[in-house]
């Protein structure tokens, strides 16, 4: 039914096309993404390494009569109807696609009739890969394909994947102003890797503006597996205040620093690039220990790591890359502070076990690990791993969640849908 669709998706559009009842309908594939390195860098002007994961949400849209967004979660058999004109979040899921459906509303006007979204994802969720912002670049897609909108400010899937970003955290975009969001002061990562990855690829994005600066083949001689921790990593629950921490702090050291020296940097990016940006200036206007070891992990995940970990994967030199990756890690539980006892541990267990490179990603505070191994001992590695993490934390391990990756495909949508024949700028 779906020509172009990737072929991996084709059974479970048609199980979605079956219970929606009507086959009328456009089909969308929104993958989650694996940050491989730059840990809480893309909102603060820095950049990041990448990669869309092979799952994600498979989902079908199609337009109805009610003035309403419906939204059915096959895999939990649960369904949310959201009026055009009173959205409210009736369970915890729906605060994501309320968000969404009032700033569209707000910039766009409302729908021109009912939307109505069949959705089924073998995400994790809460487990660090983004399925927060898989719902929102899912929702986000069917309303404007079905919405009837054709006046869009769009001109590449980079564009959608900012404002994506943008409506997630309330950030203004261009603009469009802002709002509160869904609570967290995040960026635009998941969602750029969400849409803009390649398959088969590492991507360094940065991100203001959205823009790639290289990408990197995955060999085949190695693979990911990620292992999710059993401490979910909720950013619109108790992970929430800490998540804001972390992107306040590193606000915090740019308005010191552009007070003292009297000029405006919105971000810590924007103030490294300065010309004349001093580090023992920063020291005086950043005295706070706190604030300094956030600007050092920034400035040394972006300036150290990120550089020597794609060399290293270009080179195919894995001591390198693995080197580099400790290092974020450290940094992480030392500076960052968003690291907890298990996916330490997860990661120390990952090393012993025989991984190339293992880092914890995403929001951090629970979460999920992903590790780079042989290819050719992948099973073996996960029974080791498993079994090492067992020793730790033998009631997590029960419920432990190992998944073969590989970089996947980006968001993709049939004909009609947004994404069909939108282009990339970069």
């Amino acid at each position: 039914m779906f020509p172009t669709a990737p072929a991996f998706l084709s059974n479970r559009l048609d199980l979605l096309v079956r219970q929606a009842g009507t086959r009328d309908v456009r089909a969308m594939w929104v993958p989650g993404r694996i940050e491989l390195l730059g840990k809480h860098t893309d909102y603060a002007g820095g950049e990041s390494l990448t990669c869309a994961s092979i799952h994600g949400m498979a989902a079908i849209s199609h337009r109805h009569e009610d003035r309403s967004l419906v939204i059915v979660d096959v895999a939990r058999g649960e369904e949310v109807v959201l009026p055009f004109e009173m959205p409210t979040a009736q369970i915890s899921w729906a605060r994501y696609p309320v968000t969404v459906l009032n700033r569209v509303i707000r910039h766009f006007g409302e729908p021109a009739n009912g939307v109505r979204i069949l959705m089924h994802s073998d995400l994790p969720s809460a487990s660090g890969m983004s399925s927060s912002s898989v719902l929102v670049v899912t929702v986000l897609l069917a309303l404007l394909a079905e919405g009837g909108y054709t006046q869009l400010p769009f001109e590449s899937v980079e564009d959608l994947a900012g404002f994506a970003g943008a409506v997630e955290s309330g950030a203004d975009w261009r603009t469009l102003g802002g709002d509160e969001g869904v609570g967290t002061r995040g960026g635009s990562q998941d969602h750029t890797a969400i849409l803009c990855s390649r398959e088969g690829m590492a991507s360094l994005f940065g991100y203001h503006p959205i823009h790639c600066h290289e990408r990197v083949d995955l060999p085949e001689s190695v693979a990911l597996v990620v292992a999710g921790s059993g401490v979910k990593a909720r950013k619109t629950g108790d992970a929430r205040a800490a998540y804001n921490r972390a992107s306040w702090r590193a606000s915090e050291v740019a308005r010191l620093y552009s007070q003292d020296v009297d000029e405006y940097y919105p971000h810590l990016g924007a103030m490294m690039a300065a010309p004349h940006f001093d580090l023992e200036s920063l020291r005086w206007a950043v005295p706070d220990d706190d604030l300094w070891d956030r600007f050092q992990q920034f400035e040394r995940e972006i300036d150290d790591v990120l550089p020597r970990a794609v060399r290293a994967l270009r080179d195919e030199d894995w001591t390198a890359f693995g080197q580099a990756t400790a290092r974020s890690q450290q940094m992480a539980a030392e500076w960052l502070h968003n690291q907890i006892p298990e996916t330490e541990a997860l990661v120390r267990g990952a090393l012993t076990s025989g991984a190339l490179a293992a880092s914890s990603f995403g929001a951090g505070f629970g979460g999920a690990v992903w590790a780079l191994v042989e290819r050719g001992r992948r099973e073996e590695f996960k029974t080791e791993w498993r079994r090492a993490y067992n020793e730790d934390y033998p009631d997590l391990a029960q419920a432990m969640v190992l998944l073969d990756e590989e970089p996947g495909v980006p968001a993709w949508t049939s004909e009609g849908g947004i994404l069909h024949g939108m282009p990339s700028a970069s």
